[in-house]
């Protein structure tokens, strides 16, 4: 392992941007990245300096970084552990793989692992904590990502520990996984190897970083006549787009005759499932100064249908 401390300069930290594939970019080599991060083919198109990663802001992103800190105290102070801050890991077997670490372990109070192990911390929203968090485990880019940190260090042993809706803490361990991390290191080398972009994706990045490799289209016409994936793709495209606007139709239809049960109540339960509205009032026309008007708006409702198993009162 080769551990260094963190980036001391933005400039730094997108130079090694460029070199590694991080620990928290690594799911993209499975397709299963969480939505606000690079695929596998925006990520391939942007470390080789092909274009520009996407900005990814936000109140969430923006708070996860302000509560590191505190998740990781508390997991400190839960658990037993003492932590300090993390450092850089660069992996020594596998040239163009790193991880950076959140916190680290100076070793496991409970003796069930050797050594010093690594703590990453997350700030989940408690919905999707809900949708994600499954089967008593975070969602399987973080288990990834804990992985990458492992393999990098050459650590026996990690923590997730989560700070669910602001006021529960949840704190998973995890041994390495050998296989798993063989498995992370042959796609890292064979990531980096590919001369050939992997196949493009739904996902905003792919959009993101075709717009950057073609910003101005041309006015003219590509003769595609010798293609045998052009007439494939544009099908696929027509049958999509007739999909979406039938999918459209039935989600109006369906929210029409939910609604239509509410009967101008706000919210209604029974047999395990609730239904509430969301009412945006609408506004005027106002003037702001002269001869200039601040555009209204109308009224918006915003239905909730959710699933549970238990019964709700309505009140």
């Amino acid at each position: 392992m080769s551990l260094h401390p963190m980036p001391a300069s933005r400039e730094e930290w997108l130079a090694n941007r460029m070199r590694y594939v991080g620990a928290s970019e690594t799911a993209a080599l499975w397709g299963v990245q969480p939505a606000y991060a690079l695929s596998h083919y925006a990520l391939w198109h942007v470390k080789r300096g092909l274009a520009e990663p996407p900005k990814v802001e936000g109140k969430r992103i923006t708070w996860g970084n302000r509560l590191e800190e505190v998740v990781a105290l508390a997991a400190a102070e839960e658990e037993g552990f003492e932590v300090s801050k993390g450092r850089y890991a660069i992996c020594d077997d596998c040239p163009g793989m790193a991880a950076s670490l959140d916190f680290e372990i100076t070793a496991d109070p409970k003796g069930e692992f050797s050594g010093p192990g690594v703590l990453e911390t997350k700030n989940v929203d408690w919905l999707i904590h809900r949708r994600s968090w499954t089967d008593g485990e975070p969602p399987l880019h973080i288990l990834l990502q804990l992985q990458q940190q492992l393999a990098c260090t050459g650590w026996q042993w990690g923590a997730v520990a989560s700070l669910i809706g602001g006021n529960e803490l949840r704190v998973y361990r995890y041994a390495a996984r050998p296989a798993l991390i063989a498995q992370i290191k042959a796609r890292v080398a064979a990531f980096w190897s590919s001369k050939m972009p992997p196949p493009v994706d739904g996902s905003d990045s792919a959009a993101h970083v075709l717009r950057e490799l073609y910003p101005e289209p041309t006015d003219d016409a590509l003769d595609l006549s010798e293609s045998n994936e052009f007439p494939e793709a544009v099908q696929a495209f027509l049958d999509a787009t007739a999909a979406k606007k039938a999918a459209s139709e039935a989600y109006d239809d369906a929210r029409n005759r939910a609604a239509a049960l509410l009967e101008g109540h706000k919210r209604a339960w029974g047999s395990g499932y609730s239904l509430s509205v969301s009412i945006t009032a609408a506004k005027p026309d106002r003037p702001a100064k002269a001869d200039e008007i601040i555009k209204g708006r109308a009224e918006t409702r915003r239905y909730i249908a959710r699933f549970t198993d238990q019964m709700e009162s309505a009140a």
